[in-house]
């Protein structure tokens, strides 16, 4: 049996409990959201488990919801696991007047300017990252 997002909820719930929410599959991808101090350790197991195996980050980038007080900026990940040819949308909601977020340049090395262009863009700082300008 293949990689689904139903196996892909079932760890990530089993992983992190009731951490992780907002599940929902637009257009068949599934898509979830974790508070902003949880992005690290829910990249890693995604990328670490071995039926997991989401190893290519497709893209990052933020989104602005002005109307959203408290979650006006939300970094958004796009996962690959290119064995089982599926992918996921992680996102990490926080504050425009504390826009911090761990750096993922440690997992993915193409994380570096991807989040470089959004901390340009949106002013997202990347706590950690090696060269953020």
């Amino acid at each position: 049996m293949g990689l689904s997002n139903d196996i892909v909820k079932q760890k990530l719930v089993t992983k992190f409990g009731e951490q992780i929410s907002n599940f929902a599959e637009p257009y068949g991808m599934l898509t979830f959201e974790a508070r902003k101090e949880l992005n690290l350790k829910v990249l890693n197991f995604l990328y670490d488990d071995v039926e997991l195996k989401f190893r290519f980050l497709t893209d990052l980038q933020a989104v602005h919801y002005p109307d959203e007080k408290g979650r006006e900026l939300a970094v958004v990940y796009h996962l690959h696991n290119l064995v089982d040819n599926i992918r996921i949308r992680f996102k990490v909601f926080t504050d425009i007047n504390t826009p911090d977020v761990y750096t993922a340049t440690g997992l993915f090395s193409g994380a570096n300017w991807m989040e470089r262009e959004t901390y340009d863009f949106f002013g997202v700082i990347f706590v950690g990252h090696p060269n953020l300008k």
